[in-house]
């Protein structure tokens, strides 16, 4: 079959990139064939926040070891825009109608609360012109009771209802997919998890060691505390402070790489400290020893994702950064978790992509 992915493939996001990759690949390996889909505009419920990048041409491979947090974003967005979406076909997305069905997901697709260039986009909640089904989508921030705060909540529903089934991958995200249209929807794990990234990551090389990996967005791990304690751990245990693909003024280095090097980074890291959904997601594929620091805009899903590998214990007080990084994770039981879930996910693409 022709199967369109519609997914956030288009954020300059390295855990978007790599959820939209894995999600298509896996389906690939079903013997489809695929290709991206772009969202279609909704209603705009919040202001979007996008911001433009210059006309400026920057290499690169000129990149500075040090460099303005503007300057390194304007790197990335470059590198996304004009090497990462044209090799990808992000670049050359299809029109539904040249398809035979769409998966959408995973990541925030339901989180129609966000900001976001398209705003509440039914065509994301299941109002497609052809068969589709969800996968593993998330909601993130957005609760029953905002969506019935804003009015919308029947529009949602009635949305909701046209997919043949539908998959998330948090329980806040079931939640609310069940509590408004009556479906019981199932739960699955990010394509990150279930994708086995040898053959990507192979071509990939680490000059890099003792070091800590730092990922959270840019400059959002600000907090005077939480930097301190990070620091002294890393001082304490003699390790640097390397920031990949994202930008912390504190760290002592700022490294652009694209998403496949960034896998290869946290493969190698001694410790990862994060405050992101996929930089928890990439520790636990990795089998890194990680502590991370829950943010309220992704407490829904980070703590539903821990508790699921019974994990919880990783989740930051910044005062125990200490003893949660230096307490072992017992890795087995998470990749027997992992390898389980891997054979739902087939089963469930196999059996609804038809």
């Amino acid at each position: 079959m022709k199967v369109g992915i519609l997914s956030m493939q288009r954020v300059i996001n390295y855990g978007s990139f790599l959820q939209a990759y894995a999600l298509r690949r896996t389906i690939e390996r079903l013997g489809h064939e695929t290709a991206y889909v772009d969202i279609k505009k909704g209603q705009q419920l919040i202001l979007s926040a996008n911001e433009k990048s210059s006309g400026k041409t920057i290499k690169v491979t000129e990149l500075p070891k040090r460099i303005d947090h503007v300057l390194f974003k304007k790197h990335r967005e470059k590198l996304f825009r004009e090497k990462l979406f044209v090799e990808h076909g992000i670049n050359t997305p299809k029109e539904e109608t040249e398809l035979d069905m769409l998966v959408v997901g995973s990541d925030e697709v339901f989180n129609c609360l966000q900001k976001s260039p398209w705003g509440l986009s039914l065509q994301l909640m299941g109002d497609t012109t052809i068969p589709a089904i969800s996968y593993a989508a998330s909601c993130g921030y957005t609760t029953l009771e905002k969506l019935n705060e804003i009015g919308v909540t029947d529009k949602v529903a009635n949305a909701l209802r046209k997919y043949k089934t539908i998959s998330v991958r948090d329980l806040n995200s079931a939640n609310v997919v069940r509590e408004i249209s009556g479906v019981k929807p199932q739960i699955h794990l990010d394509p990150v998890l279930i994708y086995n990234w040898n053959t990507e990551i192979s071509k990939e090389e680490c000059s890099f060691k003792n070091y800590i990996l730092v990922y959270g967005y840019d400059n959002r791990i600000n907090n005077a505390e939480e930097i301190s304690a990070i620091k002294s751990f890393a001082k304490k245990h003699g390790k640097k402070l390397i920031s990949f693909g994202v930008y912390q003024r504190w760290c002592d280095r700022n490294v652009l790489c694209n998403p496949f090097q960034l896998i290869n980074y946290f493969m190698n890291a001694d410790y990862v400290i994060t405050d992101t959904f996929h930089g928890t997601v990439l520790s636990i594929k990795c089998n890194r020893q990680f502590a991370t620091i829950i943010r309220e805009s992704n407490k829904n899903k980070i703590t539903d994702l821990l508790s699921r590998f019974k994990l919880d214990g990783r989740a930051v007080e910044i005062d125990r950064l200490e003893s949660i990084l230096q307490t072992p994770i017992d890795f087995s039981n998470v990749n027997a978790t992992i390898d389980a879930e891997r054979k739902r996910t087939i089963e469930y693409l196999d059996t609804n992509i038809k």
